[in-house]
């Protein structure tokens, strides 16, 4: 039964609501795609790696985002492009750093997407730089992200040699605003607290 609907997700956004009616994992220890299927939850790395997967299997090379933050949790998306546009896949355990239609001229103008609604639970703004696209295949051999059933998480520490591409300078980070409270409410919406960064 459960192949048979993976057998249906043939869109990105098919992707993307399998991927979002996943139950959030607050956990630390990271599944491969296969791993999260068994273990039916999953964080934002968790629900990448799976959206990555099932892109793949539509016919898109399995590509990732890396969202660097200050004073926040990082966030990773799947990539996708339609048509010379980028788009995105993700996984979130708030209500706006997920899907981003196939819109996106570049990855730079995708990754600035999610400025706005990149904050801390005390409502500051903690987007400060991006790499990607990350091809996840070059990894595979190393870190079986697709069907292992180890903790892939220090998968994620590669990521980090990767090129940064960085928003702000040291100083404009230290001056960064403070989102709304209609917005940090909105975004917060239906949170599992026990995931959430501690500010």
């Amino acid at each position: 039964m459960k192949s048979l609907k993976l057998r249906q997700l043939k869109s990105p956004w098919k992707i993307q609501e399998f991927v979002h009616a996943i139950p959030y994992n607050p956990g630390s220890n990271c599944a491969s795609a296969a791993g999260v299927l068994a273990q039916g939850a999953a964080h934002c790395m968790e629900g990448g790696l799976l959206a990555a997967d099932l892109l793949e299997r539509i016919g898109h090379e399995p590509k990732m985002l890396h969202l660097r933050s200050h004073r926040d949790d990082d966030h990773v998306v799947a990539l996708f492009k339609e048509k010379g546009l980028w788009g995105a896949v993700g996984k979130s355990n708030t209500t706006l750093l997920g899907w981003r239609a196939p819109v996106y001229r570049t990855v730079e103008s995708l990754a600035l997407s999610y400025f706005p609604f990149y904050f801390n639970t005390k409502g500051q703004m903690s987007l400060v730089a991006w790499s990607g696209p990350i091809r996840l295949n070059k990894y595979l051999k190393r870190w079986d992200w697709k069907a292992g059933k180890e903790d892939v998480g220090d998968l994620s520490l590669e990521f980090y040699e990767e090129t940064a591409w960085e928003i702000f300078t040291p100083a404009q980070i230290e001056r960064l605003p403070t989102a709304p409270s209609l917005l940090t409410d909105a975004c917060f919406l239906g949170a599992n607290r026990k995931g959430l960064y501690r500010a």
